[in-house]
């Protein structure tokens, strides 16, 4: 047995060179393609090292060779036969013989070669290394990354340092004699200093079957982008027929790119879409833009279109600049063909545009906004602007003093002469006394508001000053035990005084208050509207209490709320209607207030709240979710919400969601919402998809209430019989060129209702 060291230090690297060669291959999916269905598992592969035992580890920089007889040629070429390895750097070769010229720096093996870094696998007939130029030629070679199992085979792989050149070659990251998928080249390409690869005469063959040809084209060997045409996408549904989406992406510069993709509906036409997305130091953004010029499903000619801007720019530490907003052509265009920037089920479009200054002590904001309501309803105000400046110091310890002001200008969308300004002045003066089992604090406000409104109500007034005084005392307990199966309890029982005057505001119009939504932290607001047109007398007392469960690595795993607002004085404020000597809230129709988040196990939870009249001993708003998640490929949900008096009308409905993986190859979700009210299905999708280590199907079927916007939405409408959309759409999935990273759970997600987790706040 003979053992070599020989130090050649300028041994070009094989293995930076042939992987650069298969992550070229490797990566030829374009940039939308983020994650396969299903991965092979790599076939493992006998390690050359483990076949020598005697040879020891080299240097950096040192080959060392192993075989069963030398030769030595001359003073610096020698002969090695039989079961030669040559190793250097972590990198095995094993041939049956082979030739070292240190002089001209050349090594040539023959009579099989193998090679091997424990991550990528060459055999072939010969290997020719000129250590000088730093070339190499692999001739009829095999090749496999071992750890994702892609593979191929070329007739001749010839390396330099600065490209690699591949002959009649193919790849797949199927297994198997017979690949269920490969692509196959005549002649491919790799530059070490381009970002892309070239490859010629390539066709793509399914089951040896070839169905594309494609005489030149190019693919991306790192995270560079390229222009050209990315995957299209099919699909099929009731409302526009069958559709085709081919996009096309421009990458326009390092921190720019734009997408255009027109979209054939056989039942509408064709749609063109496109975004444009930018990255600066300072500011981030993207523009989108639909258009269809002529639906050729409804009767009228008019073009039918959606923008969006979103934006944000931060100039400094102090001063920055939101855009976020979106517009449609019509009521019924999210109903009709969906969005990614609001749902089919939304109710509004909200648009806002905002320059903020935040300093040690003071805050400032000048805003814009406005909200489309979807239906035949009154038309909202826009906000145009409202500046407003807070500032807040804190003096002493405990004690804080905050000024609120704000001027605003208010416009009806729909008829301009309908308008009015706003200014507010709210100083306040608040101590606050922390303990860790105790905190408490007392807050005293002056509310000043002046309007100037011209309207066609005859019920507002031109001018209307406004001057209520606020005072609200709130104090709360922490309190901790041990319990005896090893968890930590705290318990928090608080309670609230909250004192507001009446006044009546009949005289003030509606231009950005709405009531706010009710749970048990909104117990202890000191409002019960949002904005400045309707401010609520109070004289009441809020009484709650919390209790929560952690492990001891700080996992809560139950926070329980409990709470009420007991009215010692009836309120008669309202938003809408109008205002009369009936109390509106009396101590005795006070609403119970519950709240729980549970963490059964990993794998259940549930969250619930519910608003519970104890006069009239029914559920005014509840919502119920439990859920079995063992994994983002396996859970089930059912929920339960009811609200009733929203718009006149009651709303109940039960719902249940799944994705089930019943094996590695075949998943399903589906997901049903049935309205007990109106006793019918409003969304119902079910998918099913194969996948392997190849290939994936996913089938899809849907059906969803088919909402029309457009006539007055009324109760006739509400609970005349409901026209349905129903689609389905089929997706191939190629693995390892082409990917789809949007899962069954996305599906759910997507649907009319969507896919929500009890223990998100996010939601």
């Amino acid at each position: 047995m003979t053992h070599l060291l020989l130090r050649l230090t300028t041994v070009t690297s094989l293995l930076a060179v042939l992987l650069l060669t298969l992550s070229g291959l490797a990566s030829a999916a374009p940039q939308n393609s983020v994650s396969q269905p299903m991965v092979c598992q790599a076939v493992p592969v006998e390690s050359i090292a483990d076949k020598s035992v005697r040879l020891q580890a080299t240097k950096a920089g040192e080959i060392g060779v192993e075989s069963k007889s030398t030769r030595i040629l001359s003073n610096d070429k020698a002969y090695f036969e039989g079961n030669v390895i040559i190793q250097r750097n972590g990198q095995w070769l094993s041939t049956q013989a082979a030739t070292l010229d240190q002089q001209k720096g050349q090594i040539e093996a023959s009579n099989g070669i193998n090679f091997s870094d424990g991550y990528l696998s060459v055999s072939g007939e010969s290997l020719f290394l000129d250590l000088n130029s730093n070339e190499a030629r692999l001739y009829s070679s095999d090749y496999r990354l071992e750890n994702v199992n892609a593979r191929g085979h070329a007739e001749l792989l010839s390396l330099s340092q600065q490209q690699v050149l591949l002959q009649d070659s193919s790849f797949t990251t199927c297994p198997g004699d017979t690949p269920a998928w490969q692509l196959r080249a005549e002649r491919i390409e790799i530059d070490e200093n381009s970002d892309f690869g070239e490859a010629w005469h390539a066709r793509f063959e399914l089951f040896d079957v070839p169905i594309l040809y494609l005489p030149y084209f190019n693919f991306p060997i790192s995270d560079a982008r390229k222009t050209g045409f990315l995957y299209p996408t099919f699909d099929s549904s009731s409302n526009n027929g069958f559709e085709v989406e081919v996009p096309y992406y421009f990458n326009i510069a390092p921190n720019m790119d734009a997408t255009v993709a027109p979209i054939y509906m056989s039942e509408r036409g064709t749609m063109l879409t496109g975004e444009y997305r930018y990255l600066f130091d300072e500011s981030v953004g993207q523009l989108n833009l639909e258009y269809l010029n002529n639906d050729k499903a409804i009767a009228t000619e008019d073009s039918r279109y959606l923008w969006h801007v979103q934006h944000k720019t931060q100039f400094n530490d102090k001063l920055s600049l939101y855009l976020d907003g979106t517009q449609i052509s019509d009521d019924n265009y999210l109903n009709d063909f969906g969005s990614d920037f609001a749902g089919r089920a939304d109710t509004h479009l909200y648009r806002v545009a905002q320059l903020d200054y935040i300093n040690e002590n003071w805050t400032a904001q000048v805003r814009t906004e406005d909200y489309e309501i979807l239906g035949d309803y009154l038309s909202p105000f826009r906000t145009l602007p409202q500046i407003s400046l807070n500032y807040q110091q804190n003096k002493f310890t405990g004690f804080s003093t905050n000024l609120y002001t704000e001027l605003t200008y208010f416009q009806n969308q729909d008829r301009a002469s309908n308008y009015a300004t706003r200014a507010h002045i709210e100083p306040s003066f608040k101590y606050r006394y922390e303990k860790p089992a105790f905190d408490a604090e007392a807050e005293l406000s002056y509310l000043f508001t002046r309007y100037q409104q011209q309207s066609d109500d005859i019920r507002l007034d031109e001018d209307v000053t406004r001057t209520l005084p606020r005072a609200r005392l709130q104090a709360q307990l922490h309190l901790e035990r041990s319990t005896s199966d090893g968890y930590r309890q705290t318990l928090s029982p608080q309670i609230q005084y909250l004192y507001v005057p009446y006044e009546n505001q009949q005289n003030i119009g509606i231009y950005d208050t709405a009531l706010l939504q009710d749970d048990y932290y909104g117990l202890f607001r000191s409002r019960r509207f949002s904005g400045l047109d309707r401010i609520a007398e109070a004289n009441q007392i809020t009484y709650g209490l919390t209790t929560s469960l952690f492990t001891d690595n700080e996992r809560e795993v139950l926070r329980a709320s409990l709470g009420q607002i007991y009215n010692i004085e009836d309120s008669r404020t309202a938003l809408l209607i109008e205002e009369t000597e009936e109390p509106t809230f009396t101590s005795s129709n006070s609403e119970w207030v519950a709240d729980i988040n549970w963490a059964m196990t990993d794998e259940w939870s549930l969250k619930s709240s519910i608003q519970y009249d104890t006069e009239l001993n029914s559920t005014r708003k509840s919502q119920t979710a439990l859920e079995y998640r063992k994994n983002s490929g396996n859970l089930v949900q059912v929920s339960h919400r009811k609200a009733t008096n929203i718009l006149n009308n009651d709303i109940e409905q039960v719902g249940t969601q799944a994705v089930f993986a019943a094996s590695k190859q075949w998943q399903v979700a589906a997901n049903v919402f049935y309205d007990l009210t109106h006793d019918r299905v409003n969304d119902a999708m079910v998918g099913i998809q194969y996948s392997n280590c190849c290939w994936a199907v996913r089938v899809s079927a849907y059906r969803r209430i088919n909402r029309d916007l457009e006539p007055a939405f009324n109760n006739a409408t509400i609970n005349a019989d409901t026209e349905f959309d129903n689609g389905i759409s089929i997706q191939f999935i190629i693995s390892g060129l082409a990917s789809d990273n949007r899962g069954l759970i996305d599906m759910l997600e997507k649907s009319t209702y969507g896919y929500r987790r009890p223990f998100y706040l996010s939601n």
